[in-house]
Formats: structure tokens, C-alpha cells, sequence
């Protein structure tokens, strides 16, 4: 048998405290690593992930005078066209409505579509005029609803005609031809 006279108890208990505090900071560091990680990854403070934040304006703001009337100041007319579709492809069950506004140097197109859906191909808008079609972009959407919004300078706005095609390779080249139609 061991004489436990002989023993260091001191020693010992003094080790266990170095693995108490050991582990102790361990466990520390994984929760604030933890911590971190959700904090960067998720919003808690009911944030957007945009970069921009709203605040109310400094109070005691002074207002500027304006030299002259309000009718002075002149605005840019906008034109604004719809357009006319018929349906060459589905037999009338495709749907679509565009609308344009062109002015001071800008171009806004909206194309709303009901189409069937389309299975590994794209729907593609296009503009005709002065015989020739200029592809716009790919329209955006799932199932039958289909949509496409264009916010550029005005280098359109001399194109009378809009199609609607169906495109199995992405070239500028228009392929099946589903809905026509005119501002």
C-alpha cells in the first residue's frame, strides 16, 4: 500500500485549477467564435442587407428659396405607348401587355406575359423597326407569368414593333416567334 503521507495534494489540486481555467477559456472563445459567426451571417438588428440606411433629416433645417414661380421650372413630357399583341404561336391562349416610355434622354420598357411554360428554353424580347430586330434581354419568371422591366438611355424609342420569341440557343439570332405586336 501507498503511504498517502508521501503524496503532494497541493500539487494536484493545483493542476485540476490550470485545466478548470483551460477549459474555461476554450469554451469562452467557441461562443464568441459563435457568436461572430451569426451575427455576420444573419441580421439581428432588423437591418436589410442594403448598404443604404434611411434616418429622419436634422430637425432646424432652413428652407431654400427658389428664384421665380414653381411654373418656371420645366420638366421633361415623357412619352408613354402601350402595345398591341396577338398571339402567332399558342392559338390566343398566350397573353402579353407592354407599355414604353421614352424622353429626356430615357428609355423604360415593362413586358408582362402569360405564357405556357417553357421547358428548358427562354422567352426573349425584341424590338423591330426600320427593318431590323434588336434583342432586348431574357424574360424573367416561372410557370405561365413572364416579365421583363428595361430602365436604359434612349436608343429604342425608333422601334415601333415588340416580339415575344422562344429561344433554344442564346445568340442574337430570333428563333420561334410567339406573340408580335406595335406601339
Amino acid at each position: 500500500m501507498r503511504d498517502l503521507g508521501q503524496q503532494n495534494f497541493g500539487k494536484l489540486q493545483h493542476t485540476s485549477k490550470n485545466k478548470i481555467i483551460f477549459r474555461a477559456v476554450v469554451f469562452l472563445i467557441i461562443v464568441g467564435g459563435v457568436f461572430y459567426f451569426a451575427r455576420s451571417r444573419f441580421s439581428f438588428s432588423g437591418e436589410s442587407g442594403s448598404s443604404i440606411i434611411l434616418r429622419e433629416a436634422p430637425r432646424g433645417l432652413t428652407p431654400v428659396e427658389i428664384d421665380g414661380s414653381i411654373e418656371d421650372l420645366e420638366g421633361i413630357d415623357l412619352t408613354t405607348q402601350q402595345a398591341t399583341f396577338e398571339d402567332v404561336k399558342y392559338n390566343g391562349q398566350a397573353t402579353a401587355t407592354a407599355t414604353r416610355s421614352f424622353g429626356g434622354g430615357t428609355y423604360i420598357l415593362t413586358v408582362d406575359a402569360t405564357l405556357p411554360d417553357p421547358v428548358n428554353v427562354s422567352y426573349q424580347v425584341w424590338l423591330v423597326g426600320g427593318g431590323k430586330a434588336t434583342p432586348i434581354d431574357y424574360m424573367s419568371g416561372s410557370k405561365t407569368s413572364w416579365s421583363l422591366n428595361l430602365r436604359s438611355l434612349d436608343k429604342y424609342s425608333q422601334y415601333d414593333g415588340i416580339w415575344i420569341t422562344l429561344e433554344r440557343t442564346k445568340d442574337s439570332l430570333s428563333e420561334e416567334h410567339v406573340m408580335e405586336g406595335s406601339f
